[in-house]
């Protein structure tokens, strides 16, 4: 008898546990899907619920019922003190009632939780914008700028913050952030706010190949050609002239490297060779395919010159069976200016390596000229070019022709 009023009362404690947990789970069910009713009795049902708390307060926010909101969030906060999506948006609603001292000590109270989390700080990078907490706003952007977090937003906030002003922005940056703002400021086209960047980063000395290269880009595409020389030479000597003349070295397709597209299906392919090279240890192999009758002029680097200058452009060259009465041939002619224009021979045929050499002049106020392997479709029925042309060993040197 014993025995089968225990199984009872285990059977009745089982039948307990599992109607609390169906009713438990329809409870979790309307918090995940947030389907909830907002009447009287449901709010009354969730008031264990921080979750749904939360969810109730967000209702009364949006009905412009700004002490119900705080209410339900600071009850959501007083049954979970960590629940910071909660703590956030009673500091707003402190604040929409005017007690900024409230949501400022909300605001001290999460910095000093773990600094590391992420899913927190941009909140609390809003709530230091809107307190005009300038040093926890400051922190909290260099923050996010530094993990790569949020950064088109954070620079977005911080540029309002800073009222567009570079000079009072490189102040606030930490060194490492510098490089990312430039990169933002590139990417918006502010080429001042990004020559003031520049100089920020030159001062601390955190300049490196990769940020170098992307602004000389950027100040090429510009075609301020003056800066980009500048910025060209921090910390390099004998620059001038080519760059990767012999292409001894992966082409960057950027500022004053060659620029090139190397495989156009059916018309040519580029590539760098180191068999049968004129100099050093590679060259520039192009292959046209011969199947259709092509314009060319996919192949060229931007070059700084000065102006009033005389040039001679020297560089080598073998082929082997290119066809057709077209043939390639290297023309210079000026960027972002009037005035100069130049080409050498067409290159037909099959030769051994041969140089060859252009000489031209710049006028005044010409700073870059392309240089560039150019072909020019066939008018002949026999038009569709073929075969193999290499490339080695580019030299621009000023040159008296006289």
């Amino acid at each position: 008898m014993k025995q089968f009023a225990i199984k009872i009362l285990i059977t009745l404690i089982l039948i307990g546990l599992t109607t609390w947990l169906v009713i438990h789970n329809r409870m979790h069910r309307v918090i995940f899907h947030e389907d909830y009713a907002y009447n009287t009795d449901e709010i009354k049902t969730f008031r264990h619920f921080p979750e749904a708390l939360y969810d109730i307060g967000l209702k009364f926010w949006f009905d412009n019922d700004v002490a119900g909101a705080t209410r339900f969030f600071r009850q959501a906060v007083d049954q979970n003190m960590l629940y910071m999506d909660a703590w956030f948006k009673l500091a707003q609603a402190d604040i929409a009632r005017g007690n900024s001292n409230a949501a400022l000590a909300i605001l001290r109270f999460s910095e000093g939780l773990p600094e590391n989390v992420f899913r927190w700080k941009w909140d609390q990078i809003l709530l230091a914008n809107e307190l005009g907490a300038k040093e926890a706003f400051i922190k909290g952007i260099n923050f996010l700028i530094r993990h790569g977090k949020k950064l088109q937003d954070a620079f977005q906030l911080f540029d309002g913050f800073t009222d567009k002003n570079s000079t009072l922005a490189i102040q606030e940056l930490d060194t490492e952030n510098l490089a990312p703002y430039l990169n933002w400021l590139m990417r918006w086209g502010r080429a001042q706010d990004a020559w003031i960047a520049w100089q920020k980063i030159l001062e601390k000395g955190v300049q490196n190949e990769d940020i170098r290269l992307e602004y000389i880009n950027f100040l090429v595409s510009l075609k301020q050609i003056e800066r980009a020389v500048q910025v060209r030479k921090t910390g390099h000597k004998n620059v001038d002239g080519m760059t990767n003349a012999g292409f001894e070295h992966e082409i960057t397709n950027r500022g004053f490297d060659w620029r090139y597209t190397p495989d156009q299906k059916g018309k040519w392919t580029i590539r760098r060779s180191m068999t049968s090279v004129a100099d050093g240890a590679y060259c520039l192999t192009i292959r046209f395919e011969g199947k259709e009758n092509i314009s060319f002029a996919h192949l060229y680097q931007i070059v700084p010159v000065d102006p009033e200058v005389q040039y001679v452009l020297t560089y080598k060259w073998r082929g082997r069976d290119l066809t057709t009465d077209q043939g390639p041939f290297v023309d210079i002619y000026g960027y972002g200016c009037d005035g100069v224009y130049a080409k050498g021979p067409m290159m037909l045929g099959t030769h051994g390596w041969q140089k060859q050499d252009i000489a031209f002049s710049t006028p005044t106020g010409c700073h870059a000229v392309v240089v560039r392997l150019h072909r020019q479709p066939s008018k002949r029925f026999d038009s569709k070019i073929a075969g193999r042309l290499w490339l080695d060993d580019f030299k621009l040197e000023t040159y008296n022709l006289k």
